[in-house]
């Protein structure tokens, strides 16, 4: 909402500079007229009472040109000096409101320099001031930003350091290599490797994630035949699906061998078939396609299971956000599985989202670009500004759609598509469809650009 009343305010403030410079000017022209016109007037009456009349008649008409002419050269300078006067004190707040606009994009390092001697002056030193705050607290979270992701990466390599001996060692005694083992003793010692499993996935999950946020994920890029990976991995999986008897129906059209990572592609494969394992009814079945869609490949991994809610679909990329506190912990899971398999899609530049209905199922997609993004950018999915964008978004539909723009707008982000393109595209439908007009349109593209800092 307040992004809405910024963006309008752009307009005013330009609407509004221009109005002072012609007001100023104007009343400098007026007060030039009013001045020589009344003392033309009373020399006028002057003349008139001290001068024969027979000298004024004669008179009148050079008085008048006269009058006409010092009125004109007088009006004309009065332009001249008011329109100097009016830029001396708008050419300084335009610098400051242009300044202003700079530091919403988020560039703190501008400066005013204005030097008028007055309260603009104090006005620009004053937001220097501020601005220099801002620049040192947004280094500030920054560097707090990175310590973070170091410290989370240097604690998980410290803490993944001890396991491999320790599940080493608990192996060999469930092998019963120092001795034997009593019922009990074996029961015990399966729940701690259970556990020590269970934690030593939550480590390596913490250590891909800290590797996404640095923009240290790797990536071995090497031409690849898309249809065999897919197999690969949906064999590797069927082993896990035995157990329920569920079913892996691989379905893909003709695929291109293009560059990019297969084992990343398996990774997120892997993850989102073993979460549709977990929620999927047994003797069910689960549902795995690829095809190529125009510039990227679009993924698709379709259960049957019990769904879930429009909210929990909103939800369920974040670290840790439980569905369901119950079904969660029967199931298991370090809550992280689909967060990394959102940070390896978007630093490939893709979209992952989900269509799911109660009663009905989920479908996962994800899409990757046919070229391959060789320059890994971080991206932030423990802690980010994410939700505070997404609340301007949300504000910005509320005020254009009113109510319906609220589901408009959780529809968008339920398919992962609050990206800058992906609602410009929506806004010019919306357009077409004649459901906002042209102004309005373009009113709602400036408010969603400024919102992503353009």
């Amino acid at each position: 909402m307040l992004t809405g009343l910024n963006e309008e305010s752009h307009g005013i403030k330009k609407i509004l500079f221009s109005k002072i410079n012609r007001k100023l000017t104007l009343l400098f022209i007026i007060v030039a007229l009013i001045a020589p016109i009344l003392g033309i007037y009373y020399f006028y009456i002057i003349a008139n009472s001290a001068l024969p009349e027979s000298i004024f008649t004669g008179r009148i008409g050079l008085f008048r040109d006269a009058a006409i002419f010092i009125i004109i050269l007088i009006a004309i300078d009065a332009g001249i000096i008011g329109f100097i006067v009016s830029r001396s004190i708008t050419k300084p707040i335009k610098k400051l409101y242009n300044a202003t606009k700079e530091v919403e994009k988020g560039n703190y390092n501008v400066r005013v320099e204005i030097q008028t001697n007055d309260e603009i002056e104090e006005l620009a030193n004053a937001f220097n001031i501020t601005t220099e705050a801002l620049g040192k607290i947004e280094q500030e979270r920054k560097e707090i930003d990175k310590t973070k992701t170091e410290f989370l990466s240097i604690t998980s390599h410290e803490l993944r350091t001890p396991m491999t001996p320790m599940k080493a060692q608990l192996q060999m005694l469930q092998e019963e290599y120092f001795g034997k083992l009593s019922k009990q003793q074996k029961e015990s010692l399966s729940i701690i490797i259970r556990n020590a499993d269970r934690l030593d996935k939550i480590i390596l999950d913490f250590l891909d994630i800290s590797r996404i946020e640095a923009a240290r994920l790797k990536f071995e890029f090497q031409k690849t035949d898309i249809k065999k990976t897919l197999k690969d991995t949906v064999s590797f999986m069927k082993g896990f699906a035995k157990e329920k008897n569920i079913k892996l129906v691989l379905k893909a059209s003709k695929l291109p061998v293009i560059e990019l990572d297969p084992d990343r592609v398996s990774q997120v494969l892997r993850n989102l078939i073993n979460n549709a394992i977990k929620f999927s009814e047994k003797n069910s079945k689960i549902e795995i396609s690829a095809k190529k869609q125009k510039d990227h490949l679009l993924f698709s991994v379709k259960d049957y299971g019990p769904g879930m809610s429009f909210q929990d679909q909103i939800r369920v990329f974040e670290p840790f956000y439980q569905i369901d506190d119950s079904l969660r912990r029967k199931q298991g899971g370090t809550g992280l599985g689909l967060t990394i398999c959102r940070g390896i899609v978007e630093a490939q530049n893709g979209k992952i989202w989900i269509d799911s209905k109660i009663g009905k199922g989920s479908t996962f997609y994800f899409t990757l670009p046919l070229k391959p993004v060789k320059k890994i950018k971080p991206i932030k999915v423990l802690f980010s500004q994410k939700d505070i964008m997404d609340k301007k978004i949300q504000d910005e539909f509320k005020t254009i759609l009113g109510p319906i723009g609220i589901q408009e707008f959780k529809e968008l982000k339920n398919k992962n598509a609050l990206n800058k393109d992906d609602i410009i595209n929506y806004i010019d439908t919306l357009v077409n469809n004649h459901i906002i007009d042209n102004k309005q349109g373009i009113n709602f593209k400036n408010k969603i650009t400024k919102i992503y800092g353009d």
